[in-house]
């Protein structure tokens, strides 16, 4: 996993949101300034409305990134677990190394 990777998915969700709620706020205050606190507010609504949409998002992504590694763990324990069965069972029928396999369709009188 690249850093990028890291950040996207190992890092919380929760704390890269309040990362985005720092930059959000020092971009509100810089507004303010700039244009005054009604045309600020007025700003702040539509901005607030998507930066909830990706925290949103960035969640649920996150969720799903999780999900999905641990089904991949999920099936590579099912898939070692199915060859350490037949692995067995090849060698319980093999066993008997005297007697003569009778399953492979010949007929031995």
């Amino acid at each position: 996993m690249n850093w990028w990777e890291w950040l996207i998915y190992g890092a919380p969700w929760w704390l890269q949101s309040i990362s985005g709620l720092a930059l959000l706020a020092g971009a509100f205050l810089l507004a303010v300034r700039l244009f005054g606190l009604e045309a600020a507010l007025k700003g702040l609504v539509p901005v607030a409305a998507i930066f909830a949409a990706l925290a949103y998002g960035r969640r649920e992504r996150q969720a799903g990134w999780k999900d999905a590694h641990a089904k991949g763990e999920r099936d590579a324990d099912d898939a070692v677990r199915k060859a350490r069965a037949a692995r067995y069972d090849a060698a319980r029928r093999n066993a008997d190394a005297g007697r003569l396999r009778d399953d492979d369709g010949h007929r031995r009188d």
